[in-house]
């Protein structure tokens, strides 16, 4: 059995500590051993990861009571007939933590059916279910804690990311503010808000909120959240009277954050531009495509396009950029689900930037190689899929059903579309 009292060495408090004095212990010691500011010490990016664990614990009064109880979990695992609702929610906390989400909400919703006034696990299985794209699901689950308790600050939070997702953004910002109302120091909700007020145009409101996250953020010792709030309110901030070196930025900026993890860096490189700022990078990015089409053809398949001109070239390709534009279009308005036209070019630019790379490549196929080239084809339709898969889900809104069955759709629409193209007009 685990030693019950080493969360609470971790963390420096008492066993009998309050949860706000754990509160505080958690900031000023996440704050000494970030490892963000803690770049030359390998040390402290485990003893944060310590903390963040005992904190998790802690804080969450369902399991710091059995946390204090010397809860066993493998002892634990008896018949499901025979376990508790605290079990089952015990259980959802540890899966979530191995980022086994589905399996974190089916073990929530077992402790909500046997305990329906569980109002620590709807706040849970809201926040599990954000995280796999049910925006709708989270709003329930946050409604329904609030029906138990209006005073939930985590309820209000997430009720409103997920109005935000849904495109709702005035409901957003007054969710936003109840959170804000019932802890003024809540870092985060500040970001959330200056997004959306940025997003309705609002500067002022926009700039005031995301001036006083980077105060908190700094205040709290996260160093993500406050490089985060800091790029957007310098975004905020600038002149946009050099439009083109701006959007070129915005682009490579955009680039960096989901070139290498399409899954979690889309949605955040998203979320910090403006409406028209996304549809102008998702056009760069249809842009770049085309350019490396265009190389492509002439670096190796000019002997099989005889009558390939450039504007010709040009013209067919656009064809994928429009085409899965438009059925992403298409299939919002389907299933009836929020976004916007400018979150359609988006998707279509950053899933389209692997396919010029792997246009680019085949130009100069012979020098590569058959090997070099299966590498290539292998890596750069794996990232197509999954932006794609990740911008259904995140952007456009669409449930992970939609979304599964849309992606061959879309792809099969789009490449069918571009071969009619291509034989009409250069071969």
């Amino acid at each position: 059995m685990q030693d019950s009292r080493s969360y609470y060495k971790i963390l420096q408090v008492s066993t009998d500590a309050t949860t706000e004095a754990i509160k505080q212990a958690y900031r000023r010691l996440a704050r000494q051993y970030h490892p963000d500011l803690n770049p030359d010490n390998p040390e402290a990016a485990n003893r944060f990861k310590e903390i963040c664990e005992a904190y998790e614990v802690l804080s969450d009064s369902v399991q710091r009571t059995q946390y204090d109880q010397g809860f066993n979990d493998h002892r634990s695992r008896a018949k499901q007939a025979s376990m508790s609702y605290q079990d089952f929610y015990v259980r959802a906390v540890a899966k979530a933590l191995k980022i086994d989400y589905r399996g974190a909400v089916a073990d929530y919703t077992q402790a909500i059916e046997l305990n329906p006034h569980f109002i620590e696990a709807y706040l849970k299985r809201g926040e599990i279910l954000y995280k796999l794209g049910d925006a709708r699901g989270t709003l329930r689950d946050c409604n329904q804690a609030l029906s138990l308790n209006p005073h939930l600050v985590q309820a209000h939070y997430y009720k409103g990311r997920a109005r935000y997702r849904l495109g709702y953004t005035q409901a957003a910002i007054e969710a936003y503010t109840q959170a804000i109302s019932q802890e003024p120091d809540y870092a985060e909700a500040y970001y959330h808000r200056g997004l959306a007020y940025k997003d309705l145009e609002e500067r002022s409101q926009a700039s005031q909120d995301l001036q006083q996250a980077i105060a908190l953020f700094s205040e709290q010792g996260d160093g993500v959240g406050y490089q985060l709030a800091k790029e957007t309110l310098r975004i905020l901030n600038r002149t946009h009277r050099k439009i083109p070196i701006t959007v070129v930025k915005d682009a490579l900026k955009t680039f960096q954050l989901f070139a290498l993890n399409p899954v979690g860096g889309l949605l955040p490189a998203f979320e910090r531009l403006e409406q028209r700022q996304i549809a102008a990078v998702g056009i760069v990015f249809a842009l770049l495509f085309d350019c490396c089409f265009i190389c492509g053809v002439y670096l190796g398949w000019q002997d099989l396009l005889p009558q390939a001109s450039i504007f010709k070239l040009i013209v067919v390709g656009t064809v994928p950029f429009v085409s899965l534009a438009t059925v992403s279009r298409i299939a919002r308005l389907i299933c009836r689900s929020s976004g916007s036209w400018a979150g359609d070019l988006f998707l279509a630019g950053t899933t389209l930037l692997p396919a010029g790379f792997l246009a680019l490549a085949s130009g100069i196929s012979n020098s590569l190689g058959v090997q070099a080239m299966i590498a290539i084809a292998v890596f750069t339709s794996c990232h197509l899929i999954l932006t794609l898969y990740s911008g259904c889900t995140q952007i456009a809104h669409l449930s992970e059903l939609a979304a599964t069955l849309l992606i061959p759709v879309m792809l099969l629409v789009s490449g069918w579309c571009f071969y009619v193209v291509l034989q009409v007009m250069v071969m």
